[in-house]
């Protein structure tokens, strides 16, 4: 996992070598005019004598640093809001932040990523010591990696083409003035998923600290491997946001997925660790969007799956009410006729006729 870089370790060499920045009224617009940009930024708290160094790798300079700020600057904690003229990818390496994107504050944590298009306008501020990797691409960029996708010998990569992710830059390309986002939360079986976003986030900075002969090859590699693993369903769940979805419902989002992911059966303080948020929080969400507490809104994914696998495998009855974690029959069996209004025998019969 990547550590702190030393202040004493950025130099500048050219703050704007790779973008140029027009300030207005109430946000700073980027505009990129290389390819692609990689911005490490870590945060040490969120306390007075707390600081926040970013610095941001191009091809065109070995390093140079961006922004410093000290827990005493009124920019520290009030980023202005920002839009650009490229995709930006956002991987929260380490601790916590909040994206404000628009009006609307939504809660970021370890594992998590979001890819901003080019209309919305958003700032990032840190809730805890933190460390972010922005990947920004240009339009150019995103062009090039995905035309090798399409033209691929290899069959396997062409599948890069049916996730969430390529269908929504390529639909995004056509519209320009489109606002919308995807946000990606790990999958919670992926639980190695982290690790493996901080060794390629470490080999992408260090590629562009010390580049070599090949490196702007390695490099394209490396974005596409990046794009390819936050991509996999997986890997990640993703859901695209519309401006106007509010932060419960796109936390209710991030619950629907890991509760189909794992089949109604997550505890509470598994959703907690994995979202961030307090489970008497989450059960009033879940609530708020279905009238029922987090159990009975898990049960029914439970009760969705042993239907799908009544139907689809020759398993007996008995085991799959054991593989969904019912260790009472009866209890299986009234709940199954709840929802169902038959017994799982009866179903079984008259969906498979």
């Amino acid at each position: 996992m990547l550590k702190e870089i030393s202040k004493d370790y950025i130099t500048s060499t050219n703050p704007n070598a790779s973008f140029n920045i027009n300030t207005g009224s109430d946000s700073n617009y980027y505009q990129l005019k290389l390819p692609y940009q990689i911005t490490y930024e870590f945060c040490s708290g969120t306390g007075e004598n707390d600081y926040m160094n970013a610095i941001t790798f191009s091809e065109d300079a070995s390093f140079y640093a961006r922004d410093s700020f000290y827990g005493h600057d009124r920019a520290f904690h009030d980023h202005p809001l920002h839009f650009h003229d490229y995709y930006e990818i956002m991987i929260v390496l380490s601790g916590t932040l909040t994206q404000r994107i628009e009006d609307i504050d939504y809660k970021y944590p370890a594992g998590t990523c979001c890819l901003i298009n080019r209309g919305i306008r958003h700032a990032e501020n840190f809730d805890t010591e933190a460390s972010i990797l922005f990947v920004g691409l240009s339009t150019s960029m995103i062009g090039e990696l995905f035309t090798v996708a399409e033209h691929s010998s290899f069959h396997s990569e062409k599948e890069f083409m049916k996730s969430d992710l390529y269908k929504f830059i390529i639909s995004d390309l056509d519209n320009p003035d489109r606002k919308a986002y995807l946000d990606m939360i790990p999958a919670f079986n992926r639980s190695s998923g982290l690790v493996q976003l901080g060794e390629l986030a470490t080999e992408m900075l260090s590629t562009m600290m010390f580049p070599h002969f090949g490196s702007s090859y390695k490099m394209r590699s490396l974005l596409s491997e990046l794009l390819y693993f936050i991509s996999s369903n997986v890997n990640y769940h993703c859901t695209e946001v519309e401006m106007g979805m509010g932060n419960d419902q796109l936390l209710f989002s991030r619950i629907d997925h890991l509760m189909d992911e794992k089949n109604g059966r997550i505890s509470r303080a598994e959703l907690e660790k994995a979202l961030n948020y307090s489970g008497d929080y989450l059960n009033r969400i879940v609530n708020k969007f279905t009238g029922m507490c987090l159990y009975d809104y898990g049960m029914t994914f439970c009760l969705k799956k042993a239907a799908e696998d009544l139907t689809t495998t020759k398993a007996s009855i008995t085991s799959i009410a054991q593989n969904l974690q019912f260790s009472n029959r009866t209890h299986f069996y009234s709940l199954f006729e709840k929802q169902f209004h038959m017994t799982p025998k009866e179903y079984r019969t008259k969906m498979t006729k």
